[in-house]
């Protein structure tokens, strides 16, 4: 994170930054930074490291705002908070809201105001926090868009109560507009809701985007480094199983599998043959392939176009996965033309409108509230739905077995010529036992 990410110029002119790694480090280098006030809101309870981080800003002299759920076990925990307290920290208590009630369950486990520049949103990584890892909204997004810091820093200083004490005078909400988002509502901050969700869904579809690209270049390297040797071992590995069955029919299904695998890879690398391998990118045409993805994303996903539009967005977005996943320059930039010429209109915020002077009656005004606020409820329900869907995706990527291998060995290389010693080991004790039994079986693959 740069200097002039912290001053507020974000990459891509203001798009969201997301991590998926490393999340504590990128914003303890962003608490490190701040220079006035650092407000954190948490949705369960404070993992020490970041309770730390606050009583360390606040003896530099930052203002430090906290504002936490009232549950049994965050009051367990007032020696720190008296702590915090205690040098001039200060400290929000929240009604607890039952799992999956109201607008809290759409909220995301952390949420960090820093200096009215910097935005937040999202968790740490595994275990930081246990009340998190569960959390629906995956990542850590980082925010620099002047609005929408605004907008977070309403939101959280009104529910938290703080909201009179600094708002402008022309801006200071009314104290029931206060106690309506303490319990949960307010169109205002269910549509900030619905923009944090929204682009949490399109980080992680991103991220899932470039964990398949890179799995991808990992595969295709090596079926370049170890394709034939793999078809010779397991080729020779199901010979050997099929004559060991007939010897000790206990093996026979053991046989049966090592043939099918070997039809399996053979089948999956005949097609993998029609198909160009994915292109291999140095760092500047990564962060160019990167950064117009992003665009892309935004303007394309289906979440973000009105419905009728959603069809053909669908399409685009598909192809905008596989172009990605290729590394294919070339084809990104056709999107773009495609995508501009299909003009999709942005879905609509949800964000109240208020009526005109002599507008519509007041029982009418009241129906059609009612009505857009359910509109809007309905639609943090599917966000919250649809980032599930990709939360676990991005998981099951994340345990595969080609990704714990990639992400494990920093040099492919090496890692590639391990293997191909230790498969050109187990080929040769393979042909070895079948050059010595006297016994044979026709060859399993004579006819494949």
């Amino acid at each position: 994170m740069t200097e002039a990410f912290l001053a507020g110029q974000h990459p891509d002119g203001g798009a969201p930054q997301a991590y998926f790694c490393q999340e504590w480090a990128q914003l303890e280098d962003a608490l490190a930074r701040a220079q006035t006030r650092l407000s954190l809101r948490c949705k369960h309870t404070l993992a020490r490291l970041v309770f730390d981080a606050l009583v360390q800003c606040r003896r530099q002299g930052l203002q430090v705002q906290l504002s936490l759920p009232d549950t049994a076990l965050n009051r367990q925990s007032a020696i720190a908070w008296e702590r915090l307290s205690a040098i001039g920290g200060q400290i929000s208590w929240r009604p607890d809201a039952p799992d999956g009630a109201g607008a809290d369950a759409s909220f995301p486990a952390l949420t960090v105001v820093l200096d009215d520049a910097l935005v937040f949103t999202g968790k740490l990584g595994p275990g930081s926090c246990p009340a998190d890892d569960a959390s629906e909204v995956p990542g850590l997004v980082c925010w620099s868009d002047a609005d929408f810091v605004r907008q977070t820093r309403q939101v959280i200083d009104e529910e938290a109560g703080w909201g009179a004490a600094h708002a402008d005078a022309g801006t200071a909400t009314s104290a029931a507009s206060a106690v309506q988002l303490r319990q949960g509502g307010g169109a205002a901050q269910q549509a900030w809701l619905a923009r944090v969700l929204q682009n949490h869904a399109l980080a992680t579809q991103a991220e899932i985007a470039e964990t398949q690209r890179q799995m991808a270049l990992f595969d295709h390297a090596q079926e370049q480094s170890l394709g034939p040797l793999m078809r010779d071992y397991l080729r020779a590995k199901a010979v050997y199983l099929q004559q060991l069955a007939l010897q000790d029919q206990t093996a026979r299904e053991e046989a049966r599998a090592a043939q099918q695998r070997w039809s399996d890879y053979e089948a999956t690398q005949a097609a993998a043959d029609q198909e160009t391998g994915p292109a291999a990118l140095d760092d500047d045409a990564l962060d160019q392939l990167k950064q117009l993805y992003r665009k892309l994303a935004m303007q394309c996903h289906p979440d973000r176009v009105a419905d009728a539009d959603q069809s053909r967005a669908a399409q685009l977005f598909q192809s905008l996965q596989t172009s990605y996943r290729r590394g294919d320059m070339a084809a990104l930039y056709a999107l773009q033309e495609s995508v501009a010429r299909a003009g999709f209109q942005a879905q609509a915020t949800g964000e109240t409108q208020q009526p005109e002077a002599g507008g519509l009656p007041q029982e009418a005004d009241t129906h059609a509230a009612q009505e857009e606020q359910a509109a809007l409820e309905a639609r943090l329900r599917a966000l919250r739905s649809a980032l599930g869907q990709r939360h676990e995706a991005l998981e099951a990527l994340r345990t595969s077995a080609t990704w714990r291998t990639l992400s494990s060995q920093p040099n492919w290389d090496l890692w590639f010529a391990q293997q191909q010693q230790y498969l050109q080991g187990e080929l040769q004790r393979f042909e070895a036992v079948l050059q010595t039994h006297a016994a044979s079986v026709p060859d399993p693959m004579a006819h494949a």
